[in-house]
């Protein structure tokens, strides 16, 4: 009698906390679902804002770069509902050829790509560009996740260890290299670092790679003139206000011109052809120059809801390859953000990176939005069990 009643009791509570682990979960993919929304919407009026003049000088309709990325808003949500329906485990068999035709993405921009403001990063695609370096990210996250997960044996020997990153980070770093553009090369490895932060492999194997990999990224940032000038920049933005810290100081302007409160919507004085890049890597400061300090906040605070939603779905994914998938793709996206609002701020060197789902740019949104879908789908599978 009373092993029956402790095995019901058992019952129950395994039951409690299961319900409990799918409650959890529902609501980071709510949240993941809502942020997304909400940082899209927000884009939309800051693209609109930011563009308008721009758009006046090149097209004669002030509506140009918003109604692009109204296309890509479309395009991204098809691709999240797509990707949130669609069983993440399906990667397992899709994650090597998507890679592969990414690669081959990647050598066509190097052999026939327009080289644009010193960089050969887009392919024409029916009017738009297509930059296969932004869909490179959720490649190498996706194809990395897979080949740890059937390595996850074997990952105490070094050799074994180092075989998937050399297969997917560094054979699409050298390419992006090439471009160049360093920015992206340091965002896959942020997300690549993810996975292998949360994989079986020895944390002494992952700390020694990243301290190559912080190497060699020093080294190539003083390896070109605009990446060196870019740091002079950086670190005395003043002195060089008319050269190398132009960008940044103007974007200081923007942010002190908003205070508190801002400006109000589309009023901002920086997009008048006095900030660069205003409605791509440059966004934020006209949020903050329109809506202020609340609005600036307002959007740290969305982002790092996003990476505590992301976190908590890769820490309750049923499996590796979820966990590495959810952890990666958070880690990327995280670190994306990071690094272009710290670009804003000086807190960071410039990279010319986008905002994610904010910055103009359809295929960095129909990616990241792709991205969202694939931990809404994790989460959703989300009852933790051992693999």
């Amino acid at each position: 009698m009373t092993s029956n009643v402790t095995s019901i009791a058992r019952v129950r509570t395994a039951a409690r906390q299961t319900a409990e682990r799918i409650h959890v979960n529902n609501r980071a993919a709510t949240m993941l679902l809502v942020v997304t929304v909400v940082l899209v919407v927000i884009g939309l009026g800051a693209t609109q804002s930011a563009s308008s003049t721009l758009a006046l000088a090149q097209t004669d309709d002030r509506f140009y770069f918003f109604k692009r990325q109204l296309v890509g808003v479309g395009l991204g949500t098809l691709a999240l509902l797509a990707t949130s329906r669609l069983d993440y485990r399906i990667y397992r068999k899709l994650s090597v050829p998507v890679f592969l035709l990414t690669v081959g993405a990647l050598l066509a921009v190097l052999a026939t790509g327009p080289v644009i403001g010193g960089a050969q990063r887009w392919l024409p695609l029916g009017g738009f560009q297509f930059q296969p370096s932004e869909v490179a990210k959720l490649a190498v996250v996706l194809v990395l996740a897979t080949l740890l997960e059937r390595k996850h044996k074997l990952l105490k020997r070094f050799g074994h260890f180092l075989a998937p990153v050399f297969f997917s980070v560094v054979t699409v770093g050298l390419l992006i290299m090439r471009q160049p553009d360093l920015g992206t090369a340091i965002i896959i490895g942020a997300g690549a670092l993810a996975v292998l932060l949360v994989s079986d492999s020895p944390f002494r194997y992952v700390l020694l790679l990243t301290v190559a990999a912080v190497a060699v990224a020093a080294v190539l940032a003083f390896s070109a003139d605009y990446r060196e000038e870019r740091i002079v920049g950086f670190l005395d933005p003043w002195a060089t206000a008319s050269d190398e810290g132009y960008q940044l100081t103007q974007g200081y302007f923007a942010l002190g011109n908003g205070g508190f409160f801002g400006v109000g919507l589309g009023a901002s004085r920086a997009r008048w052809s006095y900030l660069p890049n205003a409605h791509t890597d440059f966004i934020f400061a006209i949020i903050g120059e329109e809506t202020g300090l609340i609005g600036g906040l307002t959007v740290v605070s969305l982002f790092s809801v996003l990476a505590a939603a992301g976190w908590m779905v890769a820490s309750r994914a049923p499996d590796r390859l979820g966990r590495m998938a959810a952890a990666g793709i958070t880690g990327f996206v995280s670190a994306q953000a990071l690094v272009n609002i710290g670009g804003v701020l000086g807190v960071v060197p410039i990279t010319g990176i986008a905002l994610p789902f904010v910055s103009f740019g359809s295929t960095a949104l129909v990616t990241s939005m792709a991205a969202v879908g694939i931990l809404v789908n994790i989460a959703q599978h989300g009852v933790k069990q051992k693999s």
